[in-house]
């Protein structure tokens, strides 16, 4: 079980909030009765929306620090620092001028009608059936199948990456763990020699990154690898993992979801409210690089600064009311997303998928329940909120 709020180590002291993943908003909340700021060692945790905003903003306070960069970077796999995650300053800000516009709104628009496509063929697979596991056969292969198209890898190796992003972010056994970053490393490798030494050029995110410029300077394979392993790991699971808490939500709320059906103009503040109840990556950490004061605590240069997202999207002061779910909630300023220098940068793709996928649902599968004969899988302790497997019933269309 996830720790509660308010529990305590050994030694008396404030134990770190824990999260799990079900329908845990109100206990999200509930972790603001307690002290603004807390410390644990050289840890220190921040809950609050305005903190937490405030801290990512500082130029002073880095996404990783340098002393252990090496060791995160080699308990994902990838042996060199992800880009741009594990970058910062002007480094940062170098490449994310370089991938930013490849996720404008304007350009993931684009994807709207062969998202729609794929998410109605997905439907056809089971909506005769009237039972479904919801999670395998469609909140997983959707973003998958649309981001590896966007990447310009082989949809025959969905199965591949999939197991090697699990591996990393929800690994099986150690077994598992230890594989699935050299694998995908090796397997990103050997997609740019095998581009390399063809004559045709490839009109796709890798592509381009194969051709592109920092600085005036040419990205070398190992750029490209460090870029494209972070774009894996997200593409793969951000979505999915999202839809999946949506719609287990949805199931469970049959009022609120025959609003959504009957007005599907909803859907986007739908989305933007159920972000901020069920912000999928529920924390992150940060390194202060100087000493401050937040929150009535001294930070010192060194600290490791833990961000808990979905505790600040709890925040009464940010957020009235934060347990009632409002589909017209105004100013939702949720950082579902994160905040700061180092934003989701998919955060567009995102809201495009999840509100096409929402809608396509709804008009084909109006009636969607959880199936009273098997449990769903709600993944506690996990980086990523996720429901999986997530069993539903429906009547058949």
């Amino acid at each position: 079980m996830a720790e509660q709020p308010g529990a305590h180590a050994d030694d008396g002291t404030a134990a770190p909030f824990v999260e799990g993943v079900a329908d845990t908003y109100a206990r999200l909340a509930s972790i603001h009765a307690g002290p603004r700021v807390t410390r644990h060692g050289d840890t220190v945790e921040l809950t609050r929306f305005d903190d937490v905003v405030a801290v990512t903003k500082r130029r002073d306070v880095h996404s990783i620090d340098p002393d252990t960069a090496a060791i995160v970077s080699l308990a994902l796999g990838a042996g060199r620092p992800l880009i741009p995650l594990m970058l910062d300053g002007e480094q940062h800000t170098r490449y994310r001028k370089l991938l930013d516009p490849l996720f404008a709104p304007k350009q993931v628009a684009m994807l709207e009608p062969v998202i729609r496509n794929l998410a109605e063929q997905l439907l056809d697979t089971f909506a005769a059936d009237g039972t479904v596991d919801f999670f395998a056969a469609f909140c997983e292969p959707l973003p998958s199948q649309i981001f590896l198209s966007q990447l310009g890898l082989p949809l025959d190796d969905v199965p591949l990456l999939l197991w090697v992003k699990d591996g990393i972010i929800r690994p099986i056994d150690e077994a598992h763990q230890k594989a699935a970053g050299p694998k995908l490393v090796e397997y990103l490798g050997a997609e740019l020699d095998r581009r390399e030494a063809s004559v045709q050029p490839q009109d796709d995110l890798i592509g381009g990154f194969l051709t592109a410029e920092v600085d005036g300077q040419r990205l070398t394979h190992e750029d490209v690898i460090d870029i494209t392993f972070l774009l894996v790991l997200a593409g793969l699971d951000t979505v999915t993992a999202s839809l999946s808490c949506m719609v287990d939500w949805l199931a469970r709320h049959p009022v609120e979801r025959d609003r959504l059906v009957a007005e599907p103009s909803l859907l986007p503040t739908a989305i933007e409210e159920l972000m901020r109840v069920q912000t999928p990556v529920v924390a992150g950490s940060r390194h202060a690089t100087v000493e401050f004061e937040i929150g009535g605590v001294e930070v010192k240069a060194g600290d490791e600064l833990r961000v808990v997202w979905a505790a600040a999207d709890m925040d009464p002061e940010a957020f009235p009311e934060p347990t009632r779910v409002d589909f017209g909630r105004p100013n939702n300023r949720h950082i579902a997303f994160a905040s700061g220098f180092h934003r989701c940068l998919g955060s567009h793709l995102a809201r495009l998928e999840l509100r096409v996928a929402l809608d396509a649902l709804h008009r084909r599968i109006p009636d969607y329940r959880p199936d009273p004969d098997r449990s769903p899988g709600y993944l506690n302790n996990a980086a990523v909120r996720c429901v999986d497997p997530l069993p539903l019933v429906f009547t058949s269309s």
